[in-house]
């Protein structure tokens, strides 16, 4: 009875209160609406730009292995066959959308020209020439490959140096021995139709860490790997999945001279609604692109929505109704705390909520788990306490979802303590009915994870170094098939039969047939058993009668709390490699 007439205590002020503020709701649910979209808009907009962050990042590690690769094998080895199956191999259309190629442009002093002339006729290339934009007496960049070559045939052995910004670029590459992203231009491919695009590019060095001195690092440079991109094409997939955003792009050269690089934007929203615009700004090595975002309507993001005004008339209607709502929720939270002794006992954090998300259970495993005790956070909002607010939109969607009658399990979310610590979770969300099937709230369950991804980004941290190791390193799973394999590793055991990655091969596919057995026994075996190895092995190379010897050091790394295990051998060469009398 007590519980019964508190009920009604709650339900009659929450009347009152509603009808009290029903005016007050109809004049900010109009402002409020506006900032929801203009939060909602800013998330748009920081998703996007980092999927266009993370596509930049995505071609600059691709021009940095394919400069790693050159580098290792040297520029004489890089013969027009094996660039134009290196290129095949990496799917350009499909993996690398805008960009019209790849391309090795070579420094050529000018003393060298005829010889490398020579050269690239011995190579095959018959008919190759040097050719120029503009007359230059400078040193040569001389795009020596570029594949496929039917769609860039007009590029092959076209002079960089010859045209300022391209010679810029490619300095500018050189002196930052990094990335550097060429002002827009009018690509060499498309200057039939006008296409406006940029290049990309890497240098390439003789030796792996460049000289700090200019002069010495400029005799050290073999030349460049190069993406020519057409903005448009690569705009293209990125653009289409937000079809409703208008975008104009500006490379910012000087802060008060933008230069218009790409425009979708209506000319009539830009004279209209001149402050709608949001930027956001993305960096390309050198250079940085400001990116100047419209909403697909920006009236409705601006103007009144007449829809409110009935909320002020049905005010008092509405604090009515809401009020048997709210006594039929607090009747469901007298059901829902019958289980509550159990929850207690949880080792997983454990939630109930009402229909409206108000916290109605909290464990002892949530107190721990956030540092806030149960009175604390009784009937207040759980997204109000713990759900950042970058992720309250998602929690709502998920709510929904729910309240369809969906159990959604292993969801990854992030929470935050009572510290401003953010926490890795992963939790189960699912809906509880009443007799009638009516939806009377939620329940959850939170796993904290944090040290497992702590655990995952260990491992990546070990996998970034090991990629840049001078000696050979590899990782075996439990099958012995290779999970990773650093440059140094596809060198020493492929000899000149390179492949770009070992990644899901056997160690054992490696190996010549009558081999493989005393490999397993000196190498494998004492890994697998012992945990550890150390051993000198004479390893063959695949098409050839040489043998290199290799000292392979083994060692295995596990993590409990994943479930995982990895056997790593890292290798180096101990001397000259000799040749099997036949």
């Amino acid at each position: 009875m007590k519980h019964l007439s508190g009920n009604w205590v709650y339900a009659i002020v929450a009347c009152f209160i509603g009808a009290s503020l029903s005016v007050a709701i109809g004049i900010t649910l109009q402002k409020n609406a506006l900032d929801k979209q203009r939060i909602a808009f800013d998330h748009l907009l920081d998703r996007r730009t980092d999927e266009l962050q993370q596509t930049v990042d995505e071609y600059k590690l691709n021009l940095l292995n394919t400069a790693t690769f050159i580098s290792a094998f040297g520029q004489e080895e890089l013969t027009p066959s094996r660039f134009r199956d290196y290129v095949a191999g990496l799917n350009l259309t499909q993996n690398f959308p805008g960009a019209l190629g790849l391309g090795f442009a070579r420094k050529v002093p000018l003393k060298e020209e005829p010889a490398f002339l020579r050269d690239m006729q011995a190579k095959g290339l018959k008919d190759f020439q040097i050719r120029f934009i503009s007359p230059s007496s400078q040193d040569r960049f001389v795009m020596q490959y570029i594949e496929p070559a039917k769609e860039n045939h007009s590029a092959q052995g076209l002079d960089l140096g010859s045209e300022n910004i391209r010679r810029e670029n490619c300095l500018s590459a050189f002196s930052r021995a990094g990335l550097a992203v060429s002002k827009p231009i009018t690509m060499i491919q498309n200057a039939d139709v006008g296409r406006m695009g940029f290049t990309m590019l890497m240098p390439v060095f003789d030796k792996p860490i460049p000289s700090s001195d200019l002069g010495v690092r400029y005799k050290e440079l073999l030349g460049w790997v190069s993406f020519p991109i057409s903005i448009d094409r690569f705009l293209k997939t990125w653009m289409a999945q937000a079809p409703g955003l208008q975008v104009r792009i500006f490379v910012i050269e000087e802060a008060n001279k933008p230069i218009l690089f790409f425009d979708n934007v209506e000319p009539k929203n830009v004279s209209l609604f001149p402050h709608t615009a949001v930027t956001r700004d993305v960096l390309l090595g050198n250079r940085s692109w400001r990116l100047e975002y419209w909403p697909g309507d920006p009236a409705q993001s601006s103007g009144y929505n007449p829809i409110y005004l009935a909320w002020i008339l049905l005010g008092v209607s509405i604090s009515i109704f809401a009020a048997f709502k709210l006594k039929k929720a607090m009747d469901a939270h007298d059901s829902l705390t019958l289980h509550e002794q159990m929850v207690n006992n949880s080792s997983e954090a454990l939630i109930a909520e009402d229909s409206v998300g108000r916290i109605l259970v909290w464990n002892r495993a949530a107190e721990e788990l956030f540092g806030l005790d149960r009175a604390s956070v009784l009937y207040d909002l759980e997204q109000n306490l713990t759900v950042p607010e970058e992720l309250r939109s998602s929690e709502k969607r998920l709510h929904q979802r729910a309240a369809q009658g969906e159990a959604l399990k292993n969801i990854q979310t992030l929470r935050t303590n009572d510290a401003a610590q953010r926490i890795h979770l992963r939790m189960n969300l699912s809906p509880v009915y009443s007799r009638d099937k009516k939806l009377v709230g939620y329940t959850k369950s939170l796993r904290d994870e944090t040290e497992a991804r702590m655990l995952w980004k260990d491992m990546h941290a070990m996998e970034e170094l090991i990629a840049h190791a001078p000696d050979g390193v590899i990782t075996l799973d439990q099958s012995r098939r290779i999970k990773l394999a650093n440059p140094a590793a596809l060198l020493l055991l492929q000899g000149t039969n390179l492949k770009s990655t070992l990644t899901g091969q056997k160690i054992t596919d490696l190996l010549a047939p009558d081999v493989i057995t005393e490999f397993e026994q000196e190498v494998l075996n004492p890994l697998y058993r012992n945990r550890k190895v150390e051993v000198l092995f004479n390893w063959p190379v695949l098409g050839h009668m040489e043998q290199t010897p290799l000292l392979f050091r083994g060692f295995v790394l596990s993590y409990p709390d994943l479930g995982e295990s990895v056997w790593a051998l890292r290798f180096e060469k101990r001397n000259n490699s000799y040749t099997i009398d036949s």
